[in-house]
């Protein structure tokens, strides 16, 4: 069974090569890749990496503070999301808590840095290698006997990438411009409205958004550009970009249904509490 394992900067490449020789020795059929180089400086993916990630049965996603806003990480992570169930996309949150994640990644089942999540992860990525599943009893016994090792490993990274980085107060202050624009437009919208209280769920679902608006319009938007030329493949006869009228949304447009969801989501909202912002439906 074969395992991408996608990562972005030194900290994220580093735990991503101990994660590639440690599964191995818990997993023995488990073949994982790991690209060679970072794709955030290159302009395209080299085809071999494309072919890797087309037949991998799972993804590994080594999210870090440093990547955490990485366009690559959340491209790669919507690509394979479309190839196989989304249990098996797994976003390993390294230094981080699930707090501080939003945007395509929220929409999977995330492993923090611990034993007992490892052991889920390793358990699911198990019983997905359905010709060489491991007896339960025998994979804990593995699990226990080699996970030390590879605990004082990845802490030992996290150390030094912590001494490298102590200047960098908050995960997410490259965020905090973007959140408080939100707040401020929300906070006219509910003036106008008549008032109530701040609603954090609303914030939430208006960043999704902008997230995934950005996934597709910005990171991806190459791809995009060619789905738009081809639109007939994606969008029917009688649909729009918002409502495509196709039996599956995101076929090879691995990030539209993210854009879609969200906008539906943040519009029925609005409706349902009746903000006063003025919609336009494309």
């Amino acid at each position: 069974m074969k395992v991408f394992i996608s990562w972005s900067g030194d900290t994220s490449k580093s735990i991503a090569e101990a994660i590639r020789e440690w599964l191995p020795t818990i997993l023995q059929t488990v073949k994982p890749y790991f690209t060679p180089s970072d794709i955030e400086k290159g302009t395209r993916w080299s085809s071999d990496v494309a072919d890797e990630l087309n037949n991998s049965t799972a993804g590994i996603f080594c999210v870090t503070r440093e990547n955490l806003n990485s366009q690559w990480l959340m491209f790669e992570a919507g690509a394979i999301s479309k190839k196989v169930d989304q249990s098996l996309v797994c976003p390993i949150l390294i230094g981080l808590d699930n707090s501080d994640i939003n945007g395509p990644l929220t929409q999977f089942q995330t492993t923090l840095f611990e034993k007992s999540d490892f052991r889920r992860l390793v358990s699911d990525l198990n019983k997905a290698n359905k010709s060489n599943i491991l007896e339960e009893n025998v994979l804990h016994k593995v699990f226990e006997k080699f996970w030390p090792e590879f605990e004082e490993k990845v802490k030992s990274i996290m150390e030094k990438s912590s001494l490298k980085s102590n200047n960098l107060n908050d995960i997410r202050s490259d965020r905090e411009l973007l959140e408080e624009v939100l707040n401020l437009s929300r906070a006219l919208a509910i003036e106008k409205s008549g008032g109530f209280k701040a609603n954090e769920e609303l914030n939430k679902l208006i960043s999704n958004f902008l997230s995934a608006f950005d996934a597709i319009f910005d990171m991806d938007w190459e791809h995009t550009k060619g789905c738009l030329v081809d639109s007939e493949f994606f969008i029917s006869s009688n649909g729009t970009f918002i409502n495509p009228n196709v039996y599956d949304e995101g076929n090879n447009w691995g990030n539209r249904p993210f854009l879609l969801n969200s906008y539906r989501e943040l519009i029925t909202y609005i409706e349902k509490h009746d903000v006063n912002i003025k919609i336009g439906h494309f």
